[in-house]
């Protein structure tokens, strides 16, 4: 009997992995008549750039994701974790080859890590009017800016199976930052870009916008995983409660722990302290209570749980709102000069929520930036700065960042 139900429950096992979609691999994309062209299609004639596999391979990143595992740094990073082969280690491979098949697993994070399995969807895709149809078969909906949102953070912040956790920073690999709109404007374009529409003037500040209410609840989410089953998982607090300088003058220390007792847990202000200000106000309260469930009840999972699924639900519901948000360049000029406002605060908290600071500032002033060259050099100013975190300090920064606003005006 024992034996039966054994093969009975392989046997579903068996046939729930052979309807589940298969990747086919990037090279079924490279035709010179689907994606694999040299020059971009007119856009009268075709909808597509048809360049989009060549752009990948040669000049986006993430074509070259598995090869960084073959990196010396990898390498010794892999010992330390005792993982002898990364290419085959889900900790590693579940980002790295993302999208790859097994008989391909050199090709990195290929096209069907962000548009799903292809398998079922290849052939339809290509015949007019099959969108919806193609979205059934497993195609992933990357025109919907909460889907490429999620679709992103699966990896740029983590998912179910995908964790960059503290002893994977331990070993040596950079804690994960990301910023949606910058993100994807620094990879090589292989779409084409939003145009403005009655009703989304501005689509990239709607896609910051959006994408910061969308890592904020895909956040809460994972640390709702993590305290139900890895607490404490010190990825999801700010490393610089304990990695920080002890000198006199230590921006950390300078700082103080404004109310909280120290040495008390804190969680990474850097996926918080941005959508506040975005915000204004709206989720003060309930990040508050997160923040005081984590500091003093930091064995209570269900008030951590509790807290962080309240703040959840309230970034969906503001993703919802700014989907349907008309941002025009006063609105983009009005949350940069928030950031300005609000630059004390976030950049006393720490060189991460400074980045995130940059990476808004930068996305936002693209919008309304009269001269977008002198722009980018300025905002270069705050890059260069946030490359030496050990002599970061936060008065500095703020300074630096209000001078560089200032500029693009």
């Amino acid at each position: 009997m024992k034996r039966r139900i054994l093969f009975a429950t392989l046997f579903a096992a068996a046939a729930a992995w052979a309807q589940k979609p298969q990747f086919i691999g990037a090279g079924g994309c490279s035709g010179s008549n689907c994606h694999g062209g040299t020059s971009p299609a007119d856009e009268k004639i075709s909808r597509i750039l048809t360049t989009e596999y060549s752009v990948w391979s040669i000049a986006d990143k993430h074509s070259r994701a598995a090869k960084v595992l073959e990196e010396p740094r990898s390498k010794r990073m892999a010992e330390i974790l005792g993982i002898s082969n990364p290419m085959n280690d889900a900790k590693c491979a579940s980002c790295h080859v993302a999208g790859s098949p097994e008989r391909a697993k050199s090709d990195g994070v290929a096209c069907e890590a962000c548009h799903g399995p292809a398998e079922k969807w290849l052939g339809p895709h290509t015949q007019q009017n099959s969108h919806a149809n193609s979205l059934t078969l497993g195609l992933t909906d990357t025109k919907n800016l909460r889907v490429r949102a999620q679709t992103c953070l699966g990896c740029h912040l983590g998912s179910e199976g995908r964790t960059v956790d503290h002893e994977l920073i331990a070993a040596g690999h950079p804690d994960l930052a990301f910023e949606l709109e910058t993100f994807s404007f620094a990879q090589p374009a292989h779409y084409r870009d939003p145009k403005p529409t009655a009703g989304n003037s501005l689509p990239k500040v709607r896609f910051w916008a959006v994408g910061q209410a969308v890592a904020l609840a895909e956040g809460m989410r994972l640390l709702e995983k993590h305290v139900m089953t890895k607490w404490p998982e010190f990825s999801d607090l700010d490393c610089y409660q304990c990695h920080h300088d002890l000198r006199a003058e230590s921006w950390r220390i300078e700082r103080g722990y404004q109310g909280r007792k120290p040495g008390s847990a804190q969680l990474n202000l850097a996926r918080t302290e941005i959508i506040r200000t975005l915000a204004a106000g709206e989720l003060d309260a309930a990040l508050n209570r997160l923040s005081t469930a984590v500091s003093n009840s930091f064995g209570n999972a269900a008030a951590i749980t509790g807290a962080a699924r309240e703040v959840a639900q309230k970034a969906d519901a503001l993703a919802t709102r700014w989907e349907a948000t008309d941002f025009t360049a006063a609105m983009a000029r009005n949350l940069a000069q928030a950031l300005v406002r609000d630059i004390s605060r976030i950049a006393g908290n720490g060189p991460h929520a400074a980045e995130q600071a940059t990476m808004s500032l930068d996305a936002l002033s693209a919008s309304y930036a009269a001269n977008p060259q002198a722009a980018a050099k300025a905002i270069g100013e705050l890059y260069t700065y946030l490359e030496h975190p050990s002599t970061y300090q936060g008065r500095e920064f703020a300074s630096l960042f209000r001078k560089v606003a200032g500029q693009l005006q």
